[in-house]
């Protein structure tokens, strides 16, 4: 069992004063889940090793595999390959 990824630990807690609204927050804890997307590249970014670094490669791939980016060319892309340059004007 792996241990956690503690990410912020505040054990004291937090006592703000905010123009006269006070706001207490008793023990703040934020822990990485690595079987989360999410968690595991905060995991792997902040508790990382080598065995996190091949982690984060492995899901980078498995991201690109999935093709995640647009297959289409965004709007401006496809209108500007399209027109051609105007041969009418002068050059200033």
């Amino acid at each position: 069992m792996e241990e956690d990824c503690v990410i912020l630990d505040i054990p004291e807690g937090l006592r703000l004063n905010l123009l006269g609204l006070v706001v207490q927050i008793d023990r703040i804890l934020i822990t990485a889940d690595r079987a989360g997307l999410l968690g595991g590249l905060l995991a792997s970014l902040t508790c990382g090793g080598v065995g996190a670094a091949d982690q984060l490669d492995a899901l980078a791939q498995m991201v690109r595999a999935r093709g995640i980016a647009p297959e289409e060319p965004a709007q401006g892309e496809e209108q500007a390959a399209d027109e051609e340059p105007a041969q009418d004007e002068e050059p200033a």
